[in-house]
C-alpha cells in the first residue's frame, strides 16, 4: 500500500457471504472504544485515512470497503444485490465477525 500515500499498509479481509471478501482495516488498540467509519457512493477506506491516522493511538478504528469498492471484491453477476440492506448486513456480519458488541461511534459519509 506505499503507493497511496497515509493509508494504512495492513487492510486485511474477510468472507461476508461465500465467496465475496469485504477489505477492511483494523487499526488501533483492541481494547479502545471503537470507531467505525463507513464510506459513500462512490468511495472507499481511503476517504478516511487521515481520521484513523488521528485516532488510532487512542481509538480502535474499524474502515471496511463496501463490496464493489476499494479493495474489496467486486462481483459483476446476481451473487450480490447492491442495496442499502446488503450494506447494512455486511457491516453487521464484519462486526460480528470482529467480536464488537458493545457502543460504537459512527462516523459516516453520504450513500
Amino acid at each position: 500500500m506505499s503507493q497511496l500515500p497515509g493509508y494504512p499498509a495492513h487492510p486485511q479481509r474477510f468472507e461476508v457471504r461465500p465467496g465475496l471478501s469485504m477489505s477492511y482495516l483494523d487499526e488501533g488498540p483492541r481494547d479502545g472504544e471503537v470507531v467505525v467509519m463507513v464510506h459513500g457512493n462512490p468511495s472507499w477506506s481511503y476517504y478516511w485515512r487521515t481520521l484513523v491516522a488521528g485516532l488510532s493511538d487512542t481509538y480502535r478504528c474499524i474502515v471496511p470497503d463496501h463490496i464493489g469498492m476499494g479493495l474489496s471484491d467486486k462481483p459483476d453477476d446476481q451473487r450480490y444485490e447492491y442495496t442499502l440492506q446488503s450494506r447494512v448486513d455486511d457491516l453487521e456480519a464484519l462486526l460480528k465477525h470482529l467480536g464488537i458488541t458493545g457502543p460504537v461511534t459512527l462516523a459516516v459519509h453520504d450513500w
